[in-house]
């Protein structure tokens, strides 16, 4: 089982490595093991760049290939990490033909009682039609289990959204620096940010995810912020920054 370091990209998060064609039907992924250091469960299909669903091309953010997940099917797979570490997983994700798409983000194993993220789609906030998403969560073995799952009740199991480019980052808590009494004031601890995308991670509202996936800050609003990078954004000092992406429906709070 490989060992996640403090960041990157977790074994073939990006899905390049897939089914073999004897494992497919179609696009359907027949045998739950055949995406390496991946186990599907439910109707997932395997999704080549370029690829069409009726008039609809079906366009990959990294690489050749993503997946997508059926109504209530999920991914899952297992790093070792560090217990008692705070961790952030990113992943993007990109809707199709559903509207009211959303994401189920949980980490096993948990104690604490309905610790998952249900990450909201319906508002796309990139150009592209994808966007990245994260979600916090507190590390509370050597070894863990991260699932993506789509509880969505479409008639249309080929309606599900794309998933593509997992990656894991350990979060630390950061200390108030000198001339400024707030914590991690200038955002640079975050989530993980994919170099090759243009678009930043969007961070969920905290009533969607307890521990905030950025250290030292609430995102208090229904909707969520966008975290941004120096390489993509105009971003005033250092290499990261926030963006209130629903106006006055974003809010960030510090205690």
């Amino acid at each position: 089982m490989p060992r996640q370091g403090s960041m990157g990209q977790l074994p073939n998060g990006n899905f390049e490595f897939g089914p073999k064609p004897s494992q497919l039907k179609g696009t359907k992924v027949m045998d739950p093991h055949s995406i390496p250091h991946w186990e599907t469960s439910g109707f997932v299909e395997y999704i080549k760049s370029g690829q069409k669903q009726g008039d609809m091309l079906l366009v990959v953010p990294e690489g050749a290939s993503a997946v997508r997940l059926g109504d209530e099917a999920s991914i899952k797979t297992k790093v070792k990490v560090k217990n008692g570490l705070f961790y952030s997983v990113s992943f993007s994700a990109a809707r199709t033909c559903a509207q009211e798409e959303k994401l189920n983000v949980s980490v096993s194993p948990n104690s604490e009682p309905m610790d998952w993220g249900i990450l909201p789609m319906q508002t796309v906030y990139s150009s592209d039609g994808w966007d990245s998403y994260c979600w916090g969560f507190l590390a509370q073995s050597d070894e863990i289990e991260i699932v993506i799952h789509n509880p969505g009740v479409e008639k249309d199991k080929a309606c599900g959204p794309l998933i593509d480019s997992v990656a894991l980052k350990a979060l630390y808590t950061p200390k108030r620096q000198r001339g400024n009494m707030l914590k991690n004031g200038n955002f640079e601890e975050g989530p993980y940010i994919f170099p090759n995308t243009t678009w930043g991670v969007l961070i969920p509202p905290n009533i969607e995810d307890d521990h905030s996936p950025l250290p030292g800050w609430m995102i208090e609003s229904l909707k969520a912020v966008k975290y941004i990078d120096s390489d993509h954004f105009g971003v005033p000092e250092g290499k990261r920054a926030v963006e209130l992406v629903a106006g006055r429906e974003s809010a960030l709070a510090q205690l």
